[in-house]
């Protein structure tokens, strides 16, 4: 990755990419609670690790990115949707304001 680089910590899921909120409808295909999960972001690539691999979103291969609330509490997260998983990856942090800043400022779209 490149030097201006962004590191976060946190929790992820892997959802049905249709699923838009968290609570009615909400079930994980597998889940990691924080502190096992970690996002990495610079302006070409974002890598989401876990105790379950790592999924690689890029701009080619994004779908969207959309802002979820209502993760754990003290929590907000990003779904990240990409057209070569099967599945949504839920990433969320405890600093979840400033790992939406981070993307932004690294120019990728957020809804």
């Amino acid at each position: 990755m490149a030097d201006d680089e962004f590191s976060s910590r946190g929790g992820v899921a892997y959802v049905d990419p249709g699923v838009k909120a968290w609570g009615q409808g909400f079930a994980s295909h597998k889940n990691a609670t924080w502190p096992f999960a970690r996002l990495r972001v610079d302006a070409e690539r974002i890598l989401i690790t876990s105790p379950f691999g790592t999924v690689t979103v890029t701009r080619t291969n994004l779908v969207a990115i959309t802002h979820f609330r209502g993760m754990p509490v003290l929590a907000d997260g990003g779904r990240f949707a990409t057209n070569d998983h099967e599945d949504a990856v839920i990433f969320w942090a405890l600093r979840g304001k400033k790992v939406r800043n981070e993307l932004l400022r690294r120019g990728w779209k957020v809804r």
